[in-house]
């Protein structure tokens, strides 16, 4: 049975020289990220560096499911991934490998070319990319 933790925060992250806020309000904790960069940051942080991240967001997710807490990661005020009680993952989690995680890209990019377009317009390239050859190695597997 899940216990129920209520979260009441107001904090400040530096985390390579950017501030990354992070507000909670009961059953959610929100994560803003001032930029890509920040994103990427705090994913090769702590438990999900490179070699621990599935492990680390399995571990995370349990313990947010367990006690009913959700997280959301914010860019430009859209939320670009969920973890926890709410989440619900979906096929771009399945994609890459990230278990229980709701991933939401067309928001990302959305907020992303409103910021930077020359930038987001060079992420959605790889992505293509990386989506065409991750479809044509599994199909060649046949």
């Amino acid at each position: 049975m899940a216990r129920a933790l209520s979260v009441l925060a107001d904090l400040s992250l530096d985390l390579d020289g950017e501030d990354i806020a992070i507000r909670g309000d009961g059953d959610r904790v929100i994560i803003d990220l001032p930029s890509l960069q920040a994103g990427r940051a705090l994913a090769q942080a702590g438990p999900f560096s490179r070699n621990g991240r599935r492990a680390g967001l399995a571990t995370l997710n349990v313990f947010l499911r367990e006690t009913d807490l959700t997280v959301d990661v914010r860019y430009a005020g859209e939320t670009v991934v969920r973890l926890g009680a709410q989440a619900q993952p979906n096929a771009v989690a399945r994609l890459l490998n990230l278990g229980d995680v709701e991933v939401r890209p067309a928001k990302s990019v959305r907020a992303a070319f409103r910021r930077r377009p020359g930038l987001a317009l060079g992420v959605l390239a790889a992505a293509a990319a990386l989506a065409a050859f991750i479809y044509f190695r599994s199909s060649g597997d046949d």
